[in-house]
């Protein structure tokens, strides 16, 4: 079997499960068939004889809107090429995943006609899907409907066991039976699959679909690109496309291509397939949690940060036969990860009580300058889906055990453009992203389990300041006028409800009163240009450090115990500091480091209106050949008075210690296990102590 015969097969089977997934997923929604006009024409029926003329619509536009994706795709085909598949398939899935993505938005909706709206687009999408894929290796295939499929398949099967029937015939029927029956067998699970999620996750288990489509987008991209390079290894850089049977070549956009230089056909078309494979990651990375797998810059925070550099051995799947290299090169970095926080109360005034907390998380970068020559800018996009047990809220604490708890959801977390000049001392970045994940973020987070150390000052929650995953759109510039010292600065959206008003993060949300911060920071040991919010193994080596004043400000209107009117504006100030006090080696990274923070509120808007923190951090302890530190962390909260409830003299400090132990035991896998201890509990006079681990997983 030929090359392109695989690759037909397996979009065929790919093609195939997203038509069943679809087709059940609509009629677990909507009651409607959305790729198969035979069943909805049955449902047609049933309405008419039970007058039920809302649900006939509906099923009349599923109908008509399949049927007009399928002639599209036929008009389409006399403008562009005499065999659109190759090309137009691409561009066909990419709209099927806008059309996936509305549908969804336009089901959560408070739109009168959202059924019909969403059953509009999901058979709009199968019609174009139909239309666009009708051929695998020669034999007629349809990848959203069974009908006929089930008939030809046990045609072909009763044939081939005829007398009459040659080898070759026998050979060639071999093939079909086991194509269809791989494409009935994919549309079946598919079917299962869809209807499982929406069943388990209600209106957004449709996007399943929509992230085997992008992951199909880039497969294609990525074959295209390797026959491409194999073509240039045999000195054959002729088009991009494999059309040799044209007579007049014709780029993916209908354009000719007979009268251009040979060597210059590979870099358009490879340039058209980057910009579509860049498009879809960024705005649908949430099928694709990533992180660097060179000792490129974190762009993760706390938890997500990686502790260590990932190379090509840094990943359970490996390298993905290359790809990943191959990617990098490219300027593209991918990344999977799976962290979760296991945790056990083992002593405290509740009944003991096991809380995992359960984060995966996908995440893209792309520097335009190795892959288009748009040198200085840069694009960012992370995913996640999170949910599990809160223990922090459970005991009334303060202080959450978890620096990664909050609530249940999956969603685009943040996305932004960034461009920087001269030589990075100036950087500006758009997009939506969080506040905490760059302001009042501990610097050495990776290294603690507990909140206020493990990622961000939770003060910082008083001036709405936006964390993630919710975050909200958000600008930011950063200058470094000398070495060692910069001063930047955001506006972000300050979204009181940023789950409720953005469940899935894919539509920014400018709400709220906008919250400015701003910081100043010294880095002696260290380039300032260089320094990120988080620090890793490579970053940590010599004596360094990170001394950071920062201020946030939110105009709006706040509440006071002390005042029956509201109050405008509200603020909060931190001070930061992390030093490599002592190290073996003065070029390495093993020894002991110190951390300090203490944030400021004021204490007649803001019930918990100063935090202190505090740690040291011991490098490579262990005389083990793996990766390994040991952390002490302490953490001061303090409420204020002119919150005291009715009957309460006084509100306690509550105090939290933390020692942890990371282990790197191997490139993909880093277990921490932590015991933590807690005074005065949510300022009360009970006692707690949680014990665990985390456990992170690189894929």
């Amino acid at each position: 079997m030929s090359e392109n015969h695989q690759i037909d097969s397996w979009l065929s089977f790919g093609l195939a499960f997203v038509g069943g997934y679809c087709d059940a997923a609509g009629y677990v929604l909507a009651k409607t068939f959305t790729g198969h006009v035979t069943g909805t024409l049955v449902l047609v029926a049933i309405s008419v004889a039970g007058h039920d003329w809302r649900a006939l619509l509906r099923q009349l536009l599923a109908i008509a809107l399949f049927l007009t994706g399928v002639v599209s795709i036929l008009i389409s085909e006399r403008f562009i090429a005499r065999a659109p598949s190759r090309f137009l398939l691409p561009v066909v899935m990419s709209v099927q995943i806008v059309l996936i993505s509305t549908a969804y938005f336009v089901l959560t909706s408070h739109l009168t006609a959202k059924f019909g709206l969403f059953v509009g687009c999901m058979s709009l999408a199968l019609g174009l899907q139909n239309g666009a894929f009708s051929q695998a290796g020669g034999i007629s295939v349809h990848t959203t409907y069974l009908t006929g499929m089930i008939t030809s398949l046990l045609k072909t099967k009763t044939e081939r066991h005829s007398s009459q029937t040659t080898a070759h015939d026998k050979l060639a029927s071999d093939q079909k039976v086991s194509l269809l029956g791989g494409i009935w067998l994919a549309f079946v699970l598919g079917a299962t699959v869809g209807a499982a999620m929406v069943f388990w996750f209600g209106a957004p288990g449709v996007f399943g679909a929509a992230l085997l489509l992008l992951a199909m987008v880039i497969g294609q991209c990525a074959s295209k690109w390797r026959r491409a390079e194999r073509k240039e290894d045999r000195g054959i850089c002729g088009e991009f496309v494999d059309a040799p049977d044209l007579a007049t070549p014709r780029d993916w956009l209908g354009q000719r291509v007979k009268d251009r230089p040979r060597g210059k056909r590979f870099c358009r078309y490879g340039r058209k397939l980057r910009f579509l494979f860049l498009l879809w990651s960024g705005l649908y990375v949430f099928a694709f949690p990533v992180h660097s797998q060179t000792p490129q810059e974190e762009t993760l925070s706390g938890p997500d940060s990686h502790e260590t550099g990932q190379g090509p051995h840094g990943h359970l799947f490996g390298n993905w036969g290359g790809e990943r290299t191959r990617l990098l090169e490219r300027g593209v970095r991918f990344d999977f990860q799976y962290i979760s926080d296991s945790l056990w109360n083992i002593k405290s005034e509740q009944k003991e009580r096991f809380a995992s907390w359960n984060r995966f998380r996908g995440t893209v970068d792309v520097d335009f300058g190795t892959l288009t020559g748009l040198q200085g800018w840069y694009f960012h996009a992370t995913a996640l889906w999170q949910g599990g047990g809160n223990l922090g809220a459970y005991l009334g604490l303060l202080t959450s055990p978890s620096g990664m708890s909050s609530a249940n959801t999956c969603r685009l977390d943040s996305w932004w453009f960034e461009k920087r000049w001269l030589d990075e001392r100036i950087t500006a970045r758009v997009g939506q992203f969080a506040g905490q994940d760059f302001y009042g973020a501990q610097h050495y987070a990776t290294s603690f389990l507990f909140e206020p150390m493990g990622y961000a000052l939770g003060n910082l929650f008083t001036t709405i300041e936006s964390f993630d995953p919710p975050s909200t759109p958000a600008m930011e510039i950063r200058v470094a006028p000398i070495h060692n010292f910069y001063v930047k600065s955001m506006v972000l959206a300050g979204d009181r409800s940023p789950f409720s008003h953005n469940p899935t993060g894919l539509v920014p949300q400018f709400r709220g009163s906008p919250v400015s911060v701003s910081e100043i920071g010294f880095t002696p040991g260290k380039k300032a240009s260089s320094v990120r919010a988080f620090d890793n193994v490579e970053t940590r080596k010599g004596y360094s450090g990170l001394y950071q004043f920062g201020a946030s400000y939110n105009p709006g209107k706040f509440t006071s115990p002390t005042s029956a009117t509201p109050r405008s504006g509200n603020y909060l100030l931190y001070w930061m500091a992390s030093q490599a006090l002592w190290r073996v080696d003065p070029k390495e990274a093993r020894g002991l480091d110190a951390t300090f923070a203490y944030d400021w509120s004021p204490p007649d808007v803001n019930r918990n209106n100063t935090l202190l923190t505090a740690g040291l951090r011991f490098n490579e302890p262990l005389p083990l050949h793996i990766h390994n530190t040991m952390s002490l962390g302490y953490v001061r909260n303090s409420l204020s008075p002119d919150f005291l409830p009715p009957g309460l003299s006084s509100f306690k400090t509550e105090q939290g210690v933390e020692f942890n132990t990371l282990l790197d035991v191997a490139q993909m896998l880093l277990l921490q296990p932590v015991i933590q201890y807690y005074a005065n509990v949510g300022g009360g006079r009970n006692r707690a102590v949680v014990f665990g681990f985390r456990t992170k997983v690189e894929f």
